[in-house]
């Protein structure tokens, strides 16, 4: 089934829009939370609701990254005081992209189906508490692989590194199995550091959160209110950009682990009542 905002109102998805948003730069799974909240209130909303709520949060990326944005389109075609070496740079990170892109959108569009076929099933709640628990696992093993002291030297993302990334967020399709949580996690245990983790993970979302609601766009502009629509996407991206200011602060001072914290109780909330 499928509702639309004319239905849920604009409180609805201004709430929804703001879940969305904390929670998908965060790492404790925005589809998970969406799907707990839809699970607890009797919701069903469309694939391009959630999707468009989506869209909301993918502004707040390309405010908080602009200049990173910026500097990747002038390495595609770079002025005459463009630094080579900065280049160079860019290009191998748009490569790295590119990468982990095509190692996600197969395996994500191969697990689309039998996810929704699980997810309508009864205990679906229990097996939000699996994935719930395996973002907690992977945020703590993710910590205890950092060096102390800050005095082990990052490693560089090979080609290798982007496709192993990219197939860690093709697994996040499984609602609570955060996608930015699993990602940067994956970039952690490669080697890399707190800040160059979670800016690959960050700008790894545009082109999967992009890509989605383009495909989506028909559905979101056919049968629904707009401007309800708009509502629930700008509390997306208001909440989504203070989300991202705060993740990335934590993640300097080696506070990414606190967030499992929060995922184990909730993991065995789900376990034991099946919501």
């Amino acid at each position: 089934a499928s509702w639309s905002s004319k239905v849920m109102g604009p409180v609805s998805l201004f709430l929804l829009g703001l879940l969305q948003g904390l929670t998908e730069f965060l790492p404790v799974s925005s589809s998970g939370h969406l799907v707990l909240a839809e699970r607890l209130l009797d919701l069903h909303p469309s694939l391009a609701v959630n999707i468009g709520l989506h869209a909301g949060s993918l502004v707040a990326i390309l405010h908080f990254y602009r200049r990173e944005l910026a500097g990747l389109l002038f390495a595609i075609v770079p002025g005459p005081s463009r630094d080579p070496g900065k280049t160079r740079e860019d290009r191998e990170l748009i490569m790295h992209l590119i990468l982990a892109t095509l190692a996600t959108a197969p395996l994500a569009l191969w697990l689309r189906a039998p996810i929704e076929g699980l997810f309508a099933e009864p205990a679906a709640g229990r097996f939000l508490g699996l994935t719930f628990s395996l973002t907690a696992l992977l945020l703590i093993l993710a910590e205890l692989h950092r060096p102390r002291g800050g005095t082990a030297p990052e490693r560089a993302l090979t080609w290798r590194g982007a496709l192993l990334i990219g197939l860690v967020q093709g697994v996040a399709v499984f609602p609570g199995v955060s996608r930015s949580g699993a990602t940067i996690a994956a970039a952690l245990l490669l080697g890399l550091g707190a800040e160059k983790s979670a800016r690959f993970s960050f700008l790894l979302a545009v082109p999967v959160i992009g890509g989605a609601a383009l495909l989506e766009l028909p559905a979101l502009v056919g049968g629904m209110n707009v401007g309800h629509l708009l509502l629930g996407m700008t509390a997306a991206a208001v909440s989504g950009l203070a989300a991202l200011v705060l993740l990335v602060g934590l993640i300097r001072r080696r506070r990414f682990v606190w967030f499992s914290a929060y995922l184990a109780p909730l993991a065995l909330a789900c376990l034991i009542f099946n919501p």
